[in-house]
């Protein structure tokens, strides 16, 4: 008897259902450990069941990378639309990153932590998957052209911003011998604090040695 068709709901439901298990798995085990044969046992799934949703172990990579990257795309657009003022669209696009990495800490690993080895590098240079960052440093060159933060080349400052709050998110996610409190209090902090760092009216640093 033929097995009865789904409906399109159905199927994204299962969909996001195998895409949550196999960041589960990446962010416990790594790239490594995940295989077909491993998101069939997990998520109880017999081979030929799995393959009606994805063909191939990559398949189910690429997707998993192409929706997370359009969230994260889809959070900085809506506080780029929000947000007339560069330094207030700054600090709402840090915390939307920080609100992303809390909200799935495996999807955050998955994206920024674990290492794929080389295996998304043509995914990576589609403009969707760069879009994220490319908003933030049209941002910092805004704010630079305001004279609201110093007048660094925008690659520079904008590595320090993210890189202020990433490091927060990277350890509360990777540490879990101590205690960070409240995560997106820190990231507040550690985005103002960085900002201010950066702000035209503070003393010029020091050229490096």
């Amino acid at each position: 008897m033929p097995r009865p068709s789904m409906s399109t709901p159905e199927l994204d439901a299962i969909r996001r259902r195998l895409l949550e298990i196999t960041g589960a798995i990446i962010a416990v085990d790594g790239y490594d450990a995940f295989s077909m044969r491993r998101l069939g046992k997990d998520a109880g799934m017999s081979a030929s069941a799995l393959y009606r949703y994805f063909p191939a172990r990559r398949n189910v990579l690429v997707a998993y990378w192409s929706d997370a990257l359009g969230e994260l795309t889809r959070r900085g657009d809506a506080v780029s639309r929000d947000n007339a003022d560069p330094i207030a669209k700054l600090k709402a696009m840090l915390l939307a990153y920080a609100d992303f990495a809390i909200e799935d800490r495996d999807r955050f690993r998955v994206l920024f932590i674990e290492n794929d080895k080389g295996q998304f590098a043509d995914l990576v240079a589609l403009d969707a998957a760069v879009r994220p960052y490319r908003l933030f440093i049209e941002t910092v060159g805004a704010a630079i052209e305001a004279r609201q933060i110093r007048p660094l080349p925008e690659a520079v400052a904008a590595q320090i911003l993210w890189g202020a709050v990433h490091g927060v998110l990277t350890l509360a996610a990777t540490v879990s011998e101590i205690d960070f409190g409240n995560v997106r209090d820190l990231a507040v902090i550690a985005a103002d604090t960085a900002l201010r760092g950066l702000s035209a009216g503070e003393q010029e640093a020091p050229d490096a040695a």
